[in-house]
């Protein structure tokens, strides 16, 4: 079975995409991630999007360094939106994630916009919260090729200290997931984020029984980010990797998990090994606040800007000098000083374009 869905190879399945960078040409991206909008119903303490504190709990709120000029109040405008999903289907881009920034369900015209996406034949999948994969939106959605859910509690009260929202939240969410299961096409993939930290590490494996019990089909299981990953996860590390063990047990084939949780992987390391990111040119993001970014590490931090399409559409922007500029002169060794969930791709990518292609294989 292909269970691998976060390989850094997938590049050699888009070998056009390999020959644009070798002939050093501008091409559609492949995939796009958009941030509908910046306002989020969830106020968890490890967000990386956050910039400011939880109500009474300033000690024990999170701020990771990334996205730094995010503004909590951006909306993408609809008619922006469907104005560039036009662009993506004349450029053939393949598919779009709608992720945060905020909740992306809590757009007004997110079941529009979604729709709009499946109606232009471009792949569609979610990040989200949960807390509205309901009725028309899980309809929608269910024909999504993928739909993943951030979990990281086992209880109502877990819930409640770590994202800050009432305790009867955790059933209703419980009930939107089994609910989902129910409805969605066999070919959409219902998974989950797991952001592992100090207060629920001891919990994947019970964790993982519930979400299976659910009807999920795959976990995913992150170190929480912060500045000093390895000074926060060393004493963690070896009770995450029994309890990751344990729940490996759980794999059939209905019910998969995928693991980045280690804290020496470069991709966790704030330092890049390369000085030019092929992977801006594949896999962009739309921000809310109209500005095209490299990444979504980089989302939100003008280090990272590509351009603001507030007065231009994204194809104009995309194959603009100014572009091209950015493409060319971004060095991810000088502004990419923090978590590069992409280093690994960068690097194969980096070796394919560094390669003599004679015939002495």
């Amino acid at each position: 079975m292909k269970n691998n869905k976060y390989s850094d190879y997938k590049i050699v399945f888009f070998p056009e995409k390999i020959q644009s960078f070798l002939e050093e040409k501008i091409a559609a991206p492949i995939y796009v991630r958009v941030k509908p909008i910046n306002r989020c119903d969830h106020s968890c303490f490890f967000c990386v999007y956050s910039t400011g504190f939880r109500k009474n709990d300033r000690e024990n709120h999170i701020i990771s360094g990334m996205h730094t000029d995010m503004v909590h109040d951006d909306i993408l405008p609809t008619e922006k939106m469907l104005e560039i999903l036009e662009d993506f289907r004349d450029l053939g881009v393949k598919a779009v994630t709608y992720s945060g920034g905020g909740e992306p369900l809590m757009h007004r015209d997110i079941v529009k916009i979604m729709q709009t996406t499946l109606d232009y034949g471009i792949d569609l999948s979610i990040i989200t919260n949960g807390q509205m994969l309901k009725k028309q939106r899980a309809e929608v959605l269910a024909h999504a090729k993928w739909v993943r859910v951030s979990i990281d509690y086992t209880n109502a009260q877990q819930m409640a200290a770590t994202r800050g929202v009432s305790e009867k939240n955790f059933a209703m969410i419980l009930e939107n997931l089994q609910e989902f299961a129910k409805i969605k096409r066999r070919d959409c993939d219902l998974g989950i984020n797991y952001i592992i930290h100090r207060d629920n590490y001891q919990d994947i494996y019970e964790f993982s029984k519930i979400m299976k019990d659910c009807g999920v089909e795959n976990i995913r299981f992150s170190p929480m980010w912060v500045p000093d990953l390895v000074g926060y996860h060393t004493p963690i590390q070896d009770a995450v990797y029994e309890q990751l063990a344990k729940a490996g047990t759980l794999i059939d084939d209905k019910f998969t998990l995928n693991t980045t949780y280690n804290i020496q992987s470069r991709s966790h390391l704030p330092e890049r090994s390369y000085g030019k990111c092929h992977f801006m040119q594949i896999v962009p993001v739309v921000g809310a606040d109209q500005v095209v970014y490299a990444c979504h590490n980089k989302a939100y931090d003008k280090t990272g800007a590509i351009g603001s399409i507030r007065n231009q559409r994204f194809r104009e922007l995309w194959f603009s000098k100014a572009a091209k500029q950015v493409f060319d002169k971004l060095n991810p060794m000088e502004v990419c000083r923090h978590q590069c969930a992409n280093d690994g791709k960068n690097i194969f990518i980096q070796g394919l374009v560094d390669t003599n292609a004679d015939n002495f294989v």
